[in-house]
């Protein structure tokens, strides 16, 4: 019971307009909001009455995310070269903003989900709230132009975009590197150390990083931490090239 009744208040949320005006946009199609929002899990649940989710609009938000921010990115840092803007965008629309962002909006109380999702408590899981962002702004661009898309877009990341001007916002190599990974072969990075060189207090650690089986960057550093930024950065470099 508690499900439902939980079901038939998120539906009315996005249908009397309660979602729209957290998100500062009023939808011509109403539908497509209804889409935006609900995740696969709660179309398997009632595949008898719904045949759609977000994934699809999923797809196209994160291709108009990425135009957007890299076309911002271009005139912000007119001096950087192509290597620093994959960098700072990587993180811009990486999945921790994209659920920092639904936070921000209270997303995760207007999601559609399955039962087994809804119990187990998954409206705050990163990866669904993310989608949800992702969806909603290929929803809005469907609905409205990229002009508008692009006005969602700079209201609801321009902290995140004034945050990129500080270089440590995007020199934890490590963490890019596990989400351009994660993201592309849904796996994670392993770093291995090689060898360590040098008397106990002034050791230098080697440290490689293994994708998928194969070897990649190899860095250096005083402590393994600094040797796996090293690491992470040069295998970076690698895949940039």
């Amino acid at each position: 019971m508690e499900y439902k009744s939980s079901l038939y208040k998120i539906k009315e949320a996005i249908l009397n307009g309660k979602v729209e005006k957290k998100l500062d946009y009023i939808f011509n199609n109403k539908e497509l909001l209804l889409k935006a929002l609900t995740h696969k899990s709660y179309t398997y649940y009632f595949q008898k009455e719904y045949t759609f989710s977000n994934e699809r609009l999923e797809f196209l938000g994160d291709a108009v995310l990425g135009l957007v921010i890299s076309e911002i990115l271009m005139e912000k840092y007119p001096d950087y070269h192509e290597g620093t803007l994959t960098k700072i965008k990587s993180h811009i629309v990486s999945e921790a903003t994209l659920a920092a962002v639904a936070d921000n909006l209270n997303l995760q109380n207007f999601i559609l989900l399955g039962k087994s999702e809804f119990t187990s408590n998954n409206h705050n899981r990163n990866s669904i709230v993310a989608d949800a962002v992702e969806a909603l702004i290929g929803a809005i661009y469907i609905d409205s132009n990229l002009e508008i898309a692009k006005d969602f877009i700079l209201k609801h990341f321009s902290n995140f975009i004034k945050q990129s001007s500080n270089k440590s916002f995007y020199s934890d190599y490590k963490s890019l590197l596990q989400e351009i990974i994660q993201k592309k072969y849904k796996i994670k990075p392993v770093y291995t150390t090689i060898k360590e060189e040098g008397p106990e207090h002034k050791k230098v650690f080697f440290v490689k990083v293994i994708i998928n089986g194969k070897e990649f960057g190899e860095g250096q550093g005083k402590n393994k931490q600094e040797a796996e930024q090293n690491a992470a950065h040069k295998t970076l470099e690698m895949l940039e090239s």
